[in-house]
């Protein structure tokens, strides 16, 4: 594939888009099996026809005709048991989401959506629904798209049509029940929170200390966190600590116990808790079993 690589650390193999790759479409009609894969850049995947089989962290469900995944980078994902799928795979560079789509990064609403508020890997794969109605007005959107792209139009021309793509996908959000968010509306101490939380997720974070590092009242943060992020601090904290965890699980074959100290549950026991209370099975039972799953997939295509 031109400008994009593949390094093979299975069962979660790595996507690396060459800086060159401003923005790379393809559009694959009867898609076979896809390896679970990562990358280094953002992936919005446009499920078009058929159904598969699809791999994320928190498991697997089945997707359809209508399914819109959003993969961030560092996040991962995969394919399997693929029946006459077509997808429509839109890959936004670093440099592209960088500069000229650099202001989504400070739309709480995208920013979310995308996981480009979030550091590396700690944004977790997003899924959006558009009904057979909205999927007739995404169809034109996405052939424009590709209609600009192999004719190797400018930059300019491949932008406003990926605008209007990002405004489709704004208005799938909206009817989520999602409230809508005016940019830079989050709270400042919550967002130096998050940054806290996402640079320092080993560290032994309890509600006292992090309210002291912020300056703030522990029954005040706890309030503001959860108005902004629906969470409380040390809930989010949880499931942040488990999903790196999960990731950490299938990339290597790095012991258990040292995830667990590397994410921030240094006791065993905590961890295996911990663990179980957000998957519903063991450490040991998620590796074994992701492991199995993902082994189905085709062991050298990425998309």
């Amino acid at each position: 594939m031109n400008g994009v690589t593949l390094s093979s650390d299975r069962p979660v193999n790595h996507l690396e888009v060459q800086p060159s790759s401003w923005l790379f479409l393809n559009h694959l009609r009867g898609q076979q099996d896809v390896v679970a894969h990562d990358h280094n850049f953002l992936e919005i995947a446009f499920i078009l026809h058929g159904n598969a089989r699809h791999f994320v962290v928190d498991g697997e469900e089945r997707s359809s005709a209508g399914d819109i995944h959003i993969i961030p980078p560092g996040a991962w994902h995969g394919y399997c048991d693929c029946r006459h799928f077509e997808v429509f795979n839109c890959l936004l560079s670093p440099v592209l989401m960088e500069k000229e789509l650099g202001w989504m990064k400070d739309d709480p609403s995208f920013g979310q959506l995308l996981g480009i508020s979030s550091p590396r890997g700690f944004a977790p794969v997003q899924k959006l629904r558009a009904s057979p109605r909205r999927l007739k007005t995404l169809h034109p959107l996405l052939a424009d798209l590709e209609r600009a792209y192999t004719g190797k139009r400018s930059r300019t021309a491949l932008l406003a049509r990926l605008l209007l793509i990002f405004d489709f996908l704004q208005t799938l959000v909206q009817t989520k029940d999602r409230p809508v968010v005016k940019p830079l509306e989050m709270h400042p101490s919550i967002r130096q929170a998050l940054d806290l939380i996402h640079s320092g997720i080993a560290e032994d974070w309890t509600l006292d200390r992090l309210a002291a590092q912020l300056r703030l009242n522990p029954s005040y943060l706890v309030r503001l966190f959860r108005t902004e992020t629906g969470s409380s601090p040390m809930k989010f904290l949880s499931r942040i600590r488990a999903e790196r965890a999960a990731t950490l699980l299938l990339s290597g074959s790095t012991r258990i116990g040292d995830i667990g100290v590397a994410v921030g549950w240094p006791e065993p026991k905590q961890f295996a808790t911990s663990f179980q209370r957000h998957f519903g099975v063991s450490a040991s039972s998620y590796r074994r079993k992701m492991t199995r799953s993902l082994g189905e997939t085709a062991p050298n295509r990425a998309f």
